[in-house]
């Protein structure tokens, strides 16, 4: 079997477009490059028996070369067999906690230290360290360790919590199936689906996966005599939910078919179940059924933390109907769900923080609403849901059109304003929409907010909200020049939010606060920023962190706070520990308070730098700001 870090090496390889250097993998690894030349002269070895070879480039890095994928293809397919059925010693301390975490929720006695040592061939100062680590696991879930002399260590905590981080730690969708060995899963799921149909309830295929895990779970715990406990004062109000009925309908199939029984808290514990299951998302034709479905106080606070996000953010979907819809939708089963202390995971959490963030950052704003307004702690699952709502709210958005809208202002005549206008009309087509012509005095009877920028003939001295550019009356070949560069999107202009003086490079910080602390006083003490600018950017990271995977972090305030939109870098000597990532170069974010028109370029360029590992390896070699743009400019454009 090919070891998991060259696994892990061939996986890298494979996702990138150019090389990877030997101090790319070996941050990325947490290796020193010595390993990594080792590992992929191994992994070379093995791979030009299977119609591929790791390639070193000169001054570039290693490189995947695939010569016949007639061999190399089924090379990968028992790579992932393997993985599969392997029952391999776990090597990283990762691997480590997840096993021990795995025995101990699946005990149904004590476990010693011993024996962990014994199964996975290290120190008992290792186990001891990934302990802390499996302790930190199961606070999520108001679970603990209970270590007993001479027996070991057991989990302790309320039955219904246990099952939750089964759900999350130990069974998946595929791996629920072999809960119950007499009787096919996919049977629980049409019942499920049939039950709730019938009484009104529409889940979505994530809801009925997730519910009937739970009950494969519940199914197997009560085999084993394990119960889930509710007082009379919680259960009565359940019970007189529809959902209650549904539940009852699930249990007395899995009765007849299992031959157990089900005491009514366990009913009440299913019924919990579908209150918190993600509903169906309803298309635009169906949105009579959706306006029946909807209370008055679930549309009020969907209106309320939509209004949040655009005070905070203008981003102009406030009024997107099927977002309205969807966000009601979901914020209903997801007040049930932070009521009755259950949780979701989100599969897709990872991709939407680092493809998504604008999206991402919308969410974590509606969830600090939510915090304050409805005393409801949204966890960075529920925010990645959220972000998907907003993400294709802003999706049909960008769908309409990205044409640039402008103002033409001249004052030698309307002969004159018609042939710039025409000028223009020809000169870029559909990429320009010219909203009319104006002088001087009638430029107030235009709403600035919704242009983009004005073509003027003459100095406008007063300030406006949104860009002027000056040109000739009969337009010159630099005239054109200028408003290409306003037209047509360019890397340059949106790189002008970066600040030379803002820029540090090979810094040596060890943690995550330092490198904050330092930046966020360097922005101060520039005048850019308020004193508790620090602050802020740490209220938004014990929300979620923002390390977004490749090395890459971009923190930033929990809310707009500043009177200019910019950004300051910082790359390390070494990475650093960030949420649950390895960070080495950090894009600290702010935006401003007001006219936020081009911020989603701004996090669209991020997106670009953040998810090119190549980029990424090539940035942290500059030493200058003047590096860094060429760098930029040439492998974005």
């Amino acid at each position: 079997m090919l070891p998991m870090r060259q696994q892990k090496i061939l996986h890298q390889l494979m996702q990138s477009k150019a090389p990877l250097s030997s101090d790319y993998l070996a941050n990325s690894l947490n290796v020193t490059t010595r390993t990594i030349r080792s590992d992929t002269k191994a992994l070379t070895n093995v791979l030009k028996n299977n119609g591929a070879e790791v390639v070193l480039v000169r001054k570039k890095g290693y490189e995947l070369v695939i010569e016949n994928y007639h061999y190399f293809k089924p090379f990968l397919t028992k790579i992932m067999n393997e993985n599969q059925l392997s029952t391999s010693i776990p090597i990283e301390p990762e691997e480590r906690v997840d096993y021990v975490l795995k025995r101990l929720l699946l005990a149904e006695g004590y476990l010693k230290v011993e024996q962990f040592v014994e199964e996975l061939f290290v120190s008992e100062s290792s186990i001891k360290n990934d302990l802390k680590e499996v302790r930190r696991l199961l606070q999520a879930f108001n679970l603990d360790l209970d270590k007993k002399p001479n027996y070991g260590l057991k989990i302790k905590g309320e039955e219904a919590k246990l099952r939750y981080c089964l759900a999350a730690y130990v069974f998946d969708q595929e791996e629920t199936k072999s809960i119950l060995p007499n009787k096919n899963i996919e049977e629980i799921q049409k019942i499920i689906v049939e039950q709730a149909k019938r009484s009104g309830i529409f889940l979505s295929d994530i809801g009925v996966n997730n519910l009937a895990t739970h009950i494969a779970i519940a199914c197997i715990r009560i085999q084993h005599n394990n119960y889930v406990s509710m007082p009379l004062k919680e259960m009565q109000p359940l019970k007189e939910k529809k959902e209650f009925q549904v539940a009852t309908q699930i249990v007395q199939f899995l009765e007849n078919e299992l031959q157990v029984a089900f005491p009514e808290s366990e009913i009440a514990y299913i019924t919990i179940h579908l209150l918190g299951a993600k509903m169906v998302v309803y298309q635009s034709d169906s949105r009579e059924n959706i306006l029946d479905m909807i209370e008055e106080d679930i549309l009020a606070l969907t209106k309320a933390v939509l209004l949040e996000v655009e005070q905070q953010l203008e981003l102009d979907i406030s009024y997107d109907e099927e977002l309205i819809y969807g966000l009601c939708l979901h914020l209903r089963p997801a007040i049930n769900r932070y009521k009755y202390d259950l949780t979701i995971k989100n599969p897709l959490l990872a991709e939407i923080k680092k493809n998504y963030q604008m999206s991402f950052d919308a969410a974590v704003i509606m969830g600090d609403f939510l915090s304050r307004y409805r005393n409801m702690n949204i966890n960075e699952d529920e925010i990645g849901y959220l972000a998907l709502h907003i993400g294709a709210a802003l999706e049909r958005k960008k769908a309409k059109g990205s044409v640039k809208r402008c103002l033409i202002v001249c004052a030698t005549g309307v002969a004159s304003a018609q042939l710039l206008y025409h000028k223009l009309q020809s000169t870029f087509g559909n990429r320009l929409d010219i909203v009319g012509t104006a002088n001087m005095f009638s430029i107030d009877n235009y709403d600035l907010s919704t242009i983009d920028f004005i073509v003027s003939t003459i100095p406008i001295k007063r300030e406006l909200t949104i860009p002027v550019i000056d040109v000739h009356t009969i337009l010159r070949e630099e005239d054109i020049s200028k408003l290409e560069h306003i037209v047509v999107d360019r890397v340059e202009n949106t790189l002008q939010y970066f600040h030379p003086s803002l820029s540090f490079f090979q810094q040596d910080f060890q943690t995550k606060e330092d490198v904050l602390a330092f930046l966020a006083s360097e922005i101060i003490q520039a005048g850019m920023a308020p004193d508790h600018f620090f602050e802020l950017i740490m209220e938004r990271e014990e929300i979620a962190p923002t390390s977004y995977g490749n090395l890459v972090a971009i923190p930033h305030p929990i809310k707009p706070i500043t009177e200019s939109t910019f950004l300051s870098i910082c790359t390390l000597e070494k990475p650093i520990q960030w949420g649950d990532n390895k960070v080495q170069f950090i894009f600290l974010l702010s935006v401003q308070k007001k006219y936020k028109k081009d911020i989603q370029k701004l996090y669209q360029l991020l997106v670009k730098i953040s998810g090119n590992a190549y980029l990424v390896n090539q940035l942290l070699k500059v030493k200058s700001f003047a590096e860094f743009k060429a760098c930029i400019v040439n492998m974005v454009q």
